[in-house]
């Protein structure tokens, strides 16, 4: 019996800082945000950086499906990161700068849902069994975001030159872990 050797988390790489040292060899990474990226200087350092990934084929290539991200100092805070303004804030700002979510982002559903409950409008809150609080998704919106995405991934695509097999793997497992993320058909 052969087991598989234990896989290593991606590295953490603090957003804003460059990324010009980012190794090739690298299949994953860990971008972790602060609370201050809302600030115009330091969102546009965030928003550079990430350029650097969908400026680049080889990164684009390199990235695929493998982005995370993350925020600092949160560890303590009981509220759920989709309700905390300034996370908010600092996801939405981004997405206008650098919409390509689908092409980047892993295929994790907790982290699509973290992304999609901060760019759309919160509905109204529910208790959950758990005690958390869940929010109903505008599914007008939903579909527009969605819409908006799509658009990023094909001119994304389009213009490095994606083959048609891996466009429709990639768009493939975006979906799916935005479906999960949202528990209904998209």
């Amino acid at each position: 019996m052969t087991s598989s050797p234990p896989t290593t988390p991606p590295p953490r790489l603090a957003l804003g800082t460059g990324l010009a040292a980012l190794p090739t060899g690298l299949s994953g990474v860990v971008f972790t945000l602060e609370m201050r990226d809302t600030e115009p200087e330091r969102l546009a350092l965030c928003a550079r950086d990430l350029q650097q990934l969908s400026d680049n084929a080889a990164r684009t290539e390199q990235f695929t499906s493998s982005v995370f991200f993350a925020f600092n100092g949160l560890e303590r805070d009981p509220r759920q990161v989709h309700t905390i303004p300034e996370c908010r804030d600092v996801l939405r700002a981004l997405h206008e700068r650098w919409p390509y979510w689908m092409h980047f982002l892993a295929p994790e559903p907790d982290l699509w849902t973290v992304l999609l409950l901060c760019l759309l409008p919160l509905g109204p809150g529910v208790r959950l069994p758990n005690g958390r609080i869940g929010h109903e998704l505008d599914r007008k919106a939903l579909k527009n975001l969605v819409l908006d995405l799509t658009i990023a991934l094909n001119e994304l695509h389009d213009r490095h030159k994606i083959s048609l097999a891996a466009r429709q793997r990639i768009f493939k497992g975006a979906m799916q872990a935005m479906e999960r993320a949202t528990g209904a058909r998209i």
